[in-house]
């Protein structure tokens, strides 16, 4: 095995600035999941997404006939789907019906494998796996798998094994240089902070760069997607409205995507908290290291809120804290 070990030389090699595969929501590179109960349009709200990256057309625009939104810019990419879950009649389905809305042609670099063997525990699976997909000459793919549990070939989902499991998808998309997203389940009963929801071992929330949670009340046509964790800069809240036409004879989808809606507001002091976690950030990227004191000295406003914002950005990974050379005050620096 080949080892690559770093200087501090190196990381002070100015590097490009993140990109977006999806403006403000998905960072290139990126290992993120979305989650939420069955039934609430999880899945059909990422192949939304992924055909949104296939044919390059922005994402979540207005509902026509309004303009107002243009909808989230994407970067034109190829697209793996990884389908463990719903059989190759459902997803065949569901692409033709959102490719119909999105333009697509049967050029379009939307791939799919409707249940393939993969064992995330096994390192010699997901070598494979690797393996294959670089065979196909996809360059930087975004590549979904629905559902990580099922992926995952663990016989029990809270065990530890599940940090190997994450260990091998974050090598399987750094060795592509892919996206990665992936699908899974709420608990099926939720106590304490909004993460606990997400089903399975904790590694599977420390693993990725950010977690989505996705909720629908009462059969809804409207979404809301929940930024619960993030490396990056925390994304906002937003809503979306589900439309599609079926076959009145078969209900199969003809036709199916999702748009913006306005009507369901993050509220406003998790906005505050956001905004003062990505201000803390920033200004830690700039400055570099600074203790509580300094940083608040600089941002000023409501006490309470940056104590909150600062104790939450380091728990969801935003920064880290250390102490300084006496050992005696918490100094922070950017991821």
């Amino acid at each position: 095995m080949a080892y690559v070990i770093k200087s501090y030389a190196d990381a002070l090699v100015p590097k490009p600035r993140i990109s977006y595969l999806v403006d403000r929501v998905l960072p290139a590179g990126s290992v993120t999941i979305w989650y939420g109960y069955p039934g609430s349009l999880k899945s059909n709200i990422v192949m939304d997404m992924a055909m949104a990256v296939a044919t390059g057309t922005p994402w979540l625009p207005s509902m026509p006939p309004d303009t107002t939104v243009t909808g989230r810019t994407v970067v034109q990419t190829p697209v793996v789907w990884i389908d463990i879950d719903n059989g190759e009649d459902v997803v065949e389905e569901r692409l033709r019906a959102f490719g119909s809305v999105y333009g697509a042609t049967p050029a379009t670099d939307f791939y799919y494998m409707p249940y393939p063997d993969i064992r995330a525990v096994s390192g010699k699976y997901m070598t494979d796996l690797t393996n294959f997909i670089a065979t196909t000459g996809l360059i930087r793919p975004l590549i979904v798998i629905d559902t990580l549990l099922r992926a995952a070939k663990v016989k029990d989902e809270n065990s530890s094994e599940m940090d190997t499991v994450m260990y091998n998808i974050r090598k399987l998309a750094e060795d592509l240089k892919a996206t990665l997203a992936m699908i899974s389940h709420s608990n099926k009963v939720n106590n304490g902070r909004a993460g606990n929801a997400l089903r399975g071992h904790s590694s599977i929330e420390g693993g990725v760069d950010s977690v989505f949670r996705v909720s629908r009340e009462n059969n809804s046509d409207i979404i809301e997607v929940t930024n619960e964790k993030a490396r990056r800069k925390p994304v906002d809240p937003f809503s979306a409205r589900w439309t599609y036409t079926a076959d009145p004879s078969s209900d199969e989808l003809i036709s199916a995507r999702f748009y913006q809606e306005s009507g369901v507001k993050a509220s406003k002091q998790q906005t505050t908290i956001n905004a003062l976690m990505a201000q803390i950030r920033d200004l830690l990227i700039t400055e570099g290291k600074m203790n509580k004191s300094e940083l608040y000295n600089r941002i000023k406003g409501n006490r309470p809120n940056f104590n909150q914002a600062i104790d939450q950005a380091v728990k969801d990974g935003h920064i880290y804290e250390m102490p300084n050379l006496f050992g005696n005050v918490k100094v922070y620096d950017a991821k």
